[in-house]
Formats: structure tokens, sequence, C-alpha cells
């Protein structure tokens, strides 16, 4: 096993992951809320979502505050996605929101022009407020300014979707959402200290497995898929698939046995029951199952939240899984140029 200073690791759970996320909220929101009140005197009717990777991960999150609370159109757009099929309604009722932390990714720039151009409103949400592609694309950009991007993309949409939902008056639910988020800190603060040794014991067992399926349902699956795919694929260089719960007898289940892996991310919304069938099934066959429950690390807020609790676990698990594996999560092939795509 790798020997590493897991704090110099680009995509593990950051030091600064608490601090960033206060100050999100005490000096972010307000900026944001501002926003939201352009979005109130242009009468926006419909939201896009524009991203890659993570952020998207995030982004098709928050899409389903506005499916669920609203009655308000919303969808979230891979960034080629966007230009390959453009959507046919692009005016000045329409919110176009790209996000790249990099605020230079290509296909989420050109989706911000194009969407400019044809009158939308458009924000652009990156780490730094200025000196990208995307903060000169955009009509209006916030500038998060912190690292750990999943924190920081789901409580950008989630603000959006909850703050924009309650001023149009949709859904009571969405005031213990905004409340909850409140609470996160605190949580998050703990669950740094509190779940890293359990991950790693689950990551060593893992270790031995050659490829893994991911499985969850409801809001915890843009969740699976960042960390069953992008981190896992990525960051580990293990093989694996990410699988919605809700669709498992239609497929999967033929292909469970003894010796074949799965990891299971497990909420508390409505889907809960939906996941728990697909364990009791796999749980038949085969032992080699791992289980991210949110109830063994947090209880009581809003389920909505779930996926920015469960991140901090499931993050130390791919770093150790990783390691665990004599990879260090930072090397790359391909990435970053190393290979024209």
């Amino acid at each position: 096993m790798l020997n590493l200073d897991k704090s110099k690791v680009d995509f593990l759970v950051t030091e600064n992951m608490v601090s960033e996320v206060k100050n999100l909220m005490e000096s972010g929101f307000p900026k944001l809320d501002e926003i939201i009140n352009t979005m109130v005197e242009r009468d926006i009717d419909r939201v896009y979502f524009v991203a890659c990777g993570s952020p998207l991960c995030a982004c098709q999150t928050g899409k389903m505050l506005f499916d669920k609370y609203s009655d308000i159109p919303c969808s979230a757009f891979s960034g080629f996605d966007f230009l390959d099929h453009t959507p046919f309604k692009l005016d000045k009722n329409t919110m176009v929101i790209g996000v790249s932390d990099s605020g230079e990714t290509e296909e989420v720039v050109n989706s911000i022009r194009i969407a400019r151009k044809r009158g939308a409103l458009t924000l652009g949400v990156t780490r730094n407020f200025t000196g990208s592609k995307l903060a000169a694309a955009a009509e209006n950009v916030f500038g998060y300014g912190g690292e750990c991007i999943w924190e920081m993309h789901l409580l950008v949409s989630y603000y959006i979707a909850c703050k924009y939902m309650n001023l149009k008056g949709t859904h009571k639910e969405i005031d213990s959402i905004l409340e909850d988020m409140k609470k996160l800190p605190d949580i998050l603060a703990e669950l740094v200290i509190s779940t890293e040794e359990k991950s790693k014991e689950l990551a060593t067992r893992a270790s031995n497995w050659s490829f893994i399926y991911t499985v969850a349902s409801g809001p915890l699956l843009p969740l699976a898929y960042k960390e069953g795919i992008i981190t896992m694929l990525e960051f580990t260089w293990t093989h694996g698939s990410v699988l919605n719960a809700a669709e498992f007898r239609h497929g999967p289940l033929e292909v469970v046995a003894k010796g074949v892996p799965y990891v299971f991310i497990l909420g508390n919304d409505e889907s809960r029951h939906t996941t728990e069938r697909t364990i009791k099934f796999v749980k038949k066959f085969t032992e080699d199952v791992i289980v991210f429950d949110i109830k063994d690390y947090s209880s009581g807020l809003n389920p909505m939240l779930d996926p920015l609790i469960l991140f901090v676990p499931l993050e130390y698990f791919y770093y150790y899984l990783s390691i665990n594996k004599d990879h260090n999560p930072d090397d790359r092939r391909y990435y970053g140029g190393l290979v024209e795509y």
C-alpha cells in the first residue's frame, strides 16, 4: 500500500471543506440572491444547467428539486449534449447556468455563448469570479472560491433552486431544506473526523475486487455516478458501472452471483425502500456487498441533503481503495491533455 500525504491529493475531502461551506453560505448566498432577484424580474419560466463530470452530477441533483417541488421545467445537460441538441426554447424567460470549476471547459463556455445570443439569462458558476472564458461569456458570474467542488456545486445549485421556488411560492418543503442547510458545516466537520477509519477498512476489503457495481436511487443516483464512475474510474483505475436501483430487476439482476461485488449508496428519501429491495436480493447470492447508509452518518436532516453528507465517507473510501491498489490517485494516462482527445 502506498504511503501518501492525503492532504496533497486532489480528489479527497479537502482540509478547508468546512470553512469553504461556511464562507459560501455567509458570503456567497447573498450574492446569489441578487442573481435570483434578476430571475424574478425576468420572469424565468425554465432553467437549464450545463456542465460536465462532477459539476454535471451536482446539477442533475439540483434539477431534481425543480422536478419534485415545482412546475418549473428544468434540465441538466452535458455540455456537448447542449451544443449537439440545443433546446428549442432559449429566450429571455429562460435561465441557463453553466458550471465549470476552471471556467475553461470548452463545451460549457460555448453553450453559454449560444444561450446568451438567443436572449437567455446566463450565469457562469466557477471557482474564480474573473479571468476565465466562462466569466467572459456569461451575463452574470458567481465565483465560489472553494476547492471542495462537490459541496460547492451542489449547494449553489440547491440554493438557486430553493430560493427561486420559494419566491414563486411553490412548496413548503423548500423551507425545510434551506433551514437544514445551516446545520451542514457542523455535521461535515464531525464527519471528516469520524468516517475516515471505517471507510479505510471498507476500502481495504474492496481492494481485492477487480470491478465494482455501484447502485443507488433517487437523489443519490447522481452522487453514485460521480463516485462510482468519475472518481472510481479516473482516480482508482478500477473498472465498474453505476446502476439505478429502480431499474435493477430489468437486466442487472441476471449477473448477480457469488463473487460479483457491489457498493450501495442508501439514503433516507422516498426511494429508500427501492434500494433496500435491491440490497436484499443481492445479498442472497453474494457476500461482496458494501452499503453506505445515511443512517450510519447522520439523521434528522431533510433527505435531499443526503448527497452532501454521504460524499465524505465515499471520498475517503475511494482514496483508500486507490492506495490499497498501490495507485497514486493523481496519476493519469490520458487526462489533462496528456493524450489528445
